[in-house]
């Protein structure tokens, strides 16, 4: 079964308030002159946070049990993401997709009903 997708941009806004929740201030995640000084356009989305996006989509489906992603590429602030998956018999494969079509991360899940 397909999971509902989900539409998320995260902002300059949510990196910043997920760097205080968690107290990571990697500034490259906010900073735009430090982005720049790292060879970066502008701030990246942190992992941990498009991993929470995986988290939403399953959300419904069930208890999640474990959930295991992989960062395929940087993702910069204010860029358009699609989050979704499909869920067989428990488990959950899952993507976050940019603009363009391009798998930025894919993940997996297991959850019980």
């Amino acid at each position: 079964m397909d999971l509902p997708e989900l539409s998320v941009r995260p902002g300059l806004l949510d990196t910043v308030r997920y760097a205080a929740a968690m107290w990571e201030f990697q500034l490259l995640h906010f900073d735009p002159v430090q982005a720049r000084a790292e060879g970066l356009d502008r701030p990246i989305v942190q992992g941990p946070l498009l991993g929470t996006y995986l988290a939403r989509v399953l959300d419904g489906a069930g208890t999640l049990e474990h959930l295991a992603w992989r960062n395929h590429a940087v993702v910069p602030v204010d860029t358009d993401l699609v989050c979704g998956g499909s869920l067989s018999a428990g488990s959950a494969r899952l993507w976050i997709r940019d603009g363009s079509g391009t798998t930025v991360v894919s993940g997996s899940a297991r959850v019980r009903p």
